[in-house]
């Protein structure tokens, strides 16, 4: 009977091993699918999470677009209301740009009502905060995921 056992334990090896070669891959691709996903969701983050801020310029906002080209500005109006202005030129008395950074319409800003302005610049230290943050959960996470294993 021992023989009989033998046989059919030789006969079912070779299966026994390609199922388990079968289950071990798809564990892996589920883990790098799993992966993948939560590395765009960080870099979704990244790029979200607002790692640009507004810079108070001194200068006036004529001198300012006359330098050279500014991706955008925050306008502070007399009534304390603030206006983003993408693409901004000086045309006459005005600032002349658009609401939002895909915007096709323009707007106009007399520059009688500029009390203050700011510029857009990108912020080194919140990129690196973010990008920190972000990797900090990545690997929390494969952490507790490795904890999870049968």
């Amino acid at each position: 009977m021992e023989a009989a056992g033998a046989v059919v334990a030789f006969y079912c090896w070779p299966r026994l091993s390609r199922l388990r070669q079968y289950r071990q891959a798809k564990e892996m691709a589920m883990r790098r699918g799993r992966v993948g996903r939560l590395v765009m969701a960080g870099w979704l983050a990244v790029g979200t999470t607002g790692c640009a801020g507004w810079k108070m310029e001194s200068v006036s906002p004529r001198e300012l677009l006359r330098t050279g080209p500014v991706p955008a500005v925050r306008i502070t109006k007399p009534d304390k209301s603030r206006v983003e202005v993408w693409n901004p030129t000086l045309v006459g008395d005005s600032i002349t740009g658009n609401p939002t950074e895909r915007a096709i319409a323009r707007f106009y800003v007399p520059l009688s009502s500029v009390q203050t302005i700011e510029t857009r610049h990108t912020s080194i230290g919140k990129t690196a905060l973010a990008v920190l943050a972000v990797g900090a959960g990545i690997a929390a996470y494969a952490f507790l995921q490795s904890l999870n294993q049968y």
